[in-house]
């Protein structure tokens, strides 16, 4: 008895790590940010490393830093970790979900000093396959609303898978 449940066990732990696999990848994103009567767009890079743990369900950490400004405002840098959800619709197309926590860090010309905004952060997109192991991307985050202070971001990426 011992041994088949031994042997449903490892069966189970070999099929979810049949579909885990780690990823990287990179993008480009250009961020809104709405302030009472300000508005801004700045503009980012960033990087991103991930796990798929099952075939749909994975972890993601985001690295990003800003390029450029605009009314003197730029992003000195962000940090953000998401869970995420993919559905595989074809070989082609994987649509996905992100939920998690992510942290912007705005720096101001002629000041010292920055304001960092963090927050509940969310967002959807799609992963178009170029061949096996790697995509292109665009997506739409959600990345705070708190403080008067509202930001999201449409990004175009690329991701490699390993």
């Amino acid at each position: 008895m011992n041994r088949k449940i031994i042997g449903l066990s490892l069966a189970s732990l070999l099929s979810v790590s049949a579909f885990a696999g780690d990823y990287f990848g990179v993008s480009y994103r250009s961020v809104s940010v709405e302030s009472g009567s300000t508005d801004i767009d700045l503009n980012a890079i960033e990087g991103k490393y991930g796990r798929m743990f099952t075939e749909n369900v994975g972890l993601e950490s985001r690295f990003g830093l800003g390029i450029g400004d605009e009314d003197g405002i730029s992003i000195d840098g962000s940090v953000s970790v998401f869970g995420v959800y993919r559905y595989k619709i074809n070989d082609m197309f994987t649509p996905y979900g992100l939920v998690g926590y992510s942290s912007t860090e705005f720096g101001f010309e002629g000041s010292s000093g920055s304001e960092g905004l963090n927050d509940f952060s969310y967002g959807f997109g799609l992963d178009i396959a170029i061949d096996k192991k790697s995509a292109v991307n665009v997506e739409f985050t959600e990345l705070f609303d708190n403080s008067g202070a509202e930001g999201s971001s449409i990004s175009a990426g690329w991701i490699y898978s390993f």
